[in-house]
């Protein structure tokens, strides 16, 4: 899970591979931003009570979801034309309800174009922040492709002629603190918390991709020289 950073005061956890998230969490900074401009609140029911928005995760479902195969119910309503949404939602992938388990993990979970449509629901100040991390920064692109980018990298190192054959698992680590150490992010674990902004995450995935093309190409011979590289960087 991400801690992604959400304007200056907020945070909004959500899987970097699965791009799911607590819809409950973009309602209640969506609210904070209605209640600063005198609106009303909304709650998460008057969203998902909503045609519109159903027809919308249809789509989201048929594109991204894992339950294309199957018949997914029509939508059924109340007496004031309302979806009852409890049932409904059993049958998608991309929107789910959480009722046990951890408290920080109840809630209705969904993919990120429906968090984003949320957004757009509650507040346009929310909705321009939120398109400004994930779709114009890409954090969760940066983030994914950093990670993938890692893994190939440490193999590459293995490839080195003077570490060839070798154990290398505490390379692969003094390489990871180099990196974080360049980025000033070396008092933390990984790269998921919210410091770790979408800049970043785009620098540690473009500098792994300089070293293993350097290391493929034959320019980087040992480790000493990954080291030396990795420095100017």
């Amino acid at each position: 899970m991400m801690n992604v950073q959400i304007g200056k005061e907020f945070t909004i956890k959500i899987g970097h591979k699965t791009e799911m998230g607590k819809l409950n969490d973009v309602l209640t900074i969506g609210n904070e931003y209605r209640k600063r401009k005198g609106y009303q609140k909304i709650g998460l029911d008057e969203y998902l009570r909503r045609t519109e928005t159903w027809e919308f995760i249809f789509e989201v479902e048929e594109k991204y979801g894992k339950t294309t195969n199957r018949e997914i119910p029509g939508l059924e309503k109340d007496d004031k034309n309302r979806v009852l949404y409890s049932k409904l939602m059993k049958n998608f992938s991309v929107i789910k309800s959480q009722r046990g388990g951890k408290v920080e993990n109840r809630g209705v979970w969904a993919n990120l174009q429906i968090m984003l449509d949320l957004a757009i629901y509650l507040s346009p100040t929310l909705r321009l922040e939120m398109i400004d991390v994930f779709i114009n920064q890409k954090i969760l692109f940066w983030r994914d492709l950093g990670g993938e980018n890692f893994k190939e990298f440490n193999s590459l190192i293995d490839t080195l002629p003077d570490r060839k054959g070798k154990n290398n698992r505490n390379l692969y680590i003094e390489i990871s603190l180099e990196i974080r150490r360049k980025l000033e992010i070396l008092k933390s674990k990984g790269y998921n918390e919210k410091e770790h902004n979408a800049l970043i995450q785009e620098s540690r995935a473009n500098w792994l991709n300089v070293l293993s093309l350097g290391i493929g190409a034959g320019m980087i011979k040992t480790y000493e020289d990954l080291i030396k590289i990795l420095e100017k960087l």
